[in-house]
């Protein structure tokens, strides 16, 4: 056909194809470090080009943003931190009422902690419920029950009395293990989906120069690479030194001069007023120059409107993450928990 290359007999051979194979990663690695690097070091660098067509010499921003995805879960695991994973109770933090200027939203705050508590304690009666049909269902009021539970090895006979009570304590295990087991799929999952709500705001900023959806959807993708990128280097930054000299008061070490400064009994006040709380502030520190370098590179606006627009993403992006994607996490958890 018009277009293919000259084929050769030789293209079927083992070694043609291993050839082809180590050429693929060889190329497809060199591509991705390559952008990885230029993403980190030069803001918005990656996305004007790809705004203005230069794509074949990067990664794609899916391709790119799977990757980091992959290295970053993986390295996650290696440090041994879960910060991404939504705890049981976490939903009673981040409410849009601790931001004084949204006091006036605490009845919401309350009444979104109310529900999902709510969801949960119903969860665990359906599950006790279930539990205790099944343990009385060869059994009678007025007999022991013979029980072959989930939870134990082999069969276990126990007073009818007791049943309820031991459907309990099975019921708190099995809720427990089956929230933390299924949030940690459903939170790597489900992170994809904060990146077109990222991209929406960068639209309402930058209408008129972004012009489209999908080139707000492109910066969006590589802010959120930059945002796994960069907490990779910070975890393995704070958590390497407190593993190898075992000492786990080293974790974290990096936000000590930062508290000192910042969050002392004289700073504190403002500080909490302008950034938030200490954890809100190491995120400030990461994306507001990050996004500042972008903003100048790609639309060239004044830098007070830059300093502006990029303060407002971080406590933006801080809340969507923390007040609205954790709460929601959690309670699509609970509602997909079975026994």
């Amino acid at each position: 056909m018009c277009g293919e290359e000259v084929f050769h007999k030789h293209q079927l051979s083992a070694s043609h194809f291993l050839h082809e194979v180590i050429d693929f990663f060889y190329h497809f690695e060199s591509k991705v470090l390559k952008t990885i690097k230029l993403n980190f070091l030069k803001p918005g660098f990656i996305t004007k080009e790809n705004l203005r067509g230069v794509r074949i010499p990067y990664a794609r921003p899916v391709q790119l943003y799977l990757v980091v995805a992959v290295l970053f879960y993986i390295s996650m695991g290696y440090f041994n931190r879960k910060d991404y994973v939504p705890a049981v109770g976490d939903h009673q933090y981040f409410g849009l009422s601790s931001y004084t200027i949204f006091k006036w939203a605490e009845p919401l705050d309350n009444y979104i902690q109310a529900s999902i508590d709510s969801s949960w304690v119903k969860k665990g009666k359906e599950i006790e419920k279930q539990l205790a049909e099944e343990y009385t269902a060869n059994g009678s009021k007025d007999s022991s029950v013979k029980i072959y539970s989930r939870l134990k090895k082999d069969s276990l006979i126990v007073p009818y009395s007791k049943v309820n009570t031991l459907a309990f304590h099975d019921m708190l295990i099995l809720r427990g293990d089956g929230f933390y087991s299924k949030i940690a799929s459903y939170s790597k999952a489900f992170v994809f989906l904060l990146i077109p709500f990222f991209a929406l705001f960068f639209l309402l900023f930058f209408y008129k120069k972004l012009a489209t959806y999908g080139a707000a959807l492109i910066f969006s993708t590589h802010f959120f690479v930059y945002n796994l990128s960069i907490y990779m280097l910070y975890t393995a930054v704070n958590v390497l030194p407190a593993q190898w000299l075992h000492n786990k008061n080293l974790i974290f070490w990096m936000r000590w001069p930062f508290d000192a400064i910042f969050y002392n009994s004289y700073t504190e006040g403002i500080t909490t007023f302008i950034f938030g709380e200490a954890f809100e502030f190491t995120h400030f520190i990461f994306w507001m120059p990050w996004l500042f370098i972008a903003f100048k590179r790609l639309f060239a606006t004044t830098w007070w409107k830059n300093i502006l627009i990029s303060y407002l993403c971080c406590r933006i992006f801080y809340y969507l993450i923390f007040g609205m994607f954790k709460k929601a996490l959690i309670a699509f958890t609970i509602w997909s928990i079975h026994a």
